[in-house]
């Protein structure tokens, strides 16, 4: 793909960004359309994704990114080249076929048709590639999907490292790839900082300027940042909380779920009940991903893939489903922050252990109370018909909450 062909692939992915009155950049309002790779035969259907497309994926052993390999296994597309971390407990093609059981994938006899793991490390220099499989790399890839992340809200320096080190290392690796290949990055709605009582569409994204409650969304701002001002093609797509249902690890349930059970021990919690949390479950996430790769062009190069303000949870009714999966006798008091008083945390936080438990998940307490959600009509215009069902989280928390259960009792 010469750079020619990549004239009319994205009209505003320059290092030049023109900004709105308020100083925000205007390049997530391009759009975007796949040129025909000179590989590339008339009559195979125009589109972001087709039977010739040489992908490099990152993440695969995680949770969107593993869900997005299983879905390619499905479709016709050319070499998928999955890159992975080195690991004592297994080689690299071991650990991809275990992260696809874990989805209950009955296809791994396949891998060998279209996947090739490769060794490597997205927080290290050309992503950490023997020079054999850089050299496949940049040879063929048209396109990058980049789910590689560090999601930690404790470890700093990690999240610098994968998440922004890491953008810097897969702009430098797409730059010595011969096809000029689109990158496809999942960020996160998150990264729009400490916001609250707001429905935020894609313009509202990546503001390193609104503080952030933690490391992880703000170098997810940052990396944006890095690959927008780097000229190169790409795609930023920006899931909301992405929860593993339907999946039988517990790991991934317990990432992001492992705090619930704890709220047994407490009578009241400084939780606003009328708070929305924006919730999804994984199988909508890789779907829209890859149904918006199917399409022949998109109108944008942004967009939110979240529940939006018509599907998203809210604490209080989720509050009630957890009482009566737990069967407590007293429901639990949700306060809104502004009404917990010095009297109530000294009345509901007490005893030690319950301010100690207390402690392990105050770093969640501000997402849970900004009441922020993240508009998707950008997605739902894009996919139509196509657009994938949001199943209610309430529908499978309790699923979740048994795998965390059978780990620690």
């Amino acid at each position: 793909m010469n750079g020619k062909a990549m004239d009319s692939f994205v009209t505003t992915n320059r290092s030049e960004h023109t900004r709105d009155s308020e100083g925000r950049s205007l390049a997530n309002r391009g759009s975007v359309a796949m040129p025909n790779p000179k590989h590339r035969t008339k009559g195979t259907g125009a589109g972001l994704l087709t039977k010739d497309t040489n992908i490099l994926i990152t993440g695969v052993t995680g949770l969107i990114g593993g869900e997005l390999v299983r879905r390619l296994l499905g479709h016709e597309v050319g070499k998928v080249f999955c890159l992975i971390r080195p690991n004592p407990m297994g080689d690299a093609r071991a650990r991809l076929i275990e992260r696809l059981r874990f989805s209950a994938d009955d296809r791994t006899d396949r891998q060998g048709r279209s996947l090739e793991p490769v060794t490597g490390d997205v927080a290290s220099p050309r992503f950490g590639l023997s020079d054999q499989d850089e050299s496949q790399v940049a040879e063929s890839v048209d396109m990058i999907i980049h789910c590689a992340s560090e999601l930690s809200f404790i470890h700093d320096e990690r999240c610098r490292e994968t998440n922004i080190t890491g953008m810097h290392n897969l702009i430098d690796l797409a730059r010595r790839c011969e096809r000029r290949p689109l990158i496809v990055h999942l960020s996160t709605a998150t990264s729009c900082g400490a916001v609250s009582h707001q429905c935020l569409g894609e313009d509202d994204g990546y503001d390193l300027d609104n503080g952030h409650h933690n490391e992880y969304t703000r170098s997810k701002a940052m990396a944006e940042r890095v690959l927008r001002d780097s000229g190169e093609p790409c795609l930023i797509l920006r899931p909301s909380i992405t929860l593993s249902a339907g999946i039988s690890a517990r790991k991934f349930a317990r990432a992001i779920v492992w705090f619930v059970p704890l709220l047994r021990e407490f009578a009241a919690l400084p939780v606003d009940p009328d708070s929305r949390v924006d919730i999804v479950p994984v199988a909508f996430v890789a779907e829209s991903i890859m149904r918006l790769l199917q399409k022949p062009q998109l109108k944008h190069d942004c967009y939110n893939v979240s529940a939006g303000p018509d599907a998203a949870s809210m604490c209080g009714p989720v509050s009630a489903f957890l009482d009566t999966f737990y069967k407590r006798v007293e429901p639990l008091i949700l306060t809104p922050p502004s009404e917990w008083t010095k009297e109530k945390h000294r009345q509901y936080l007490g005893a030690a252990q319950q301010r100690k438990l207390f402690s392990t998940f105050r770093y969640y307490l501000p997402f849970l109370n900004m009441d922020v959600v993240y508009d998707n009509a950008r997605l739902r215009a894009e996919l139509g018909d196509d657009f994938p069902e949001i199943t209610p989280v309430t529908e499978y928390l309790g699923d979740l909450l048994k795998l965390v259960a059978r780990e620690n009792p």
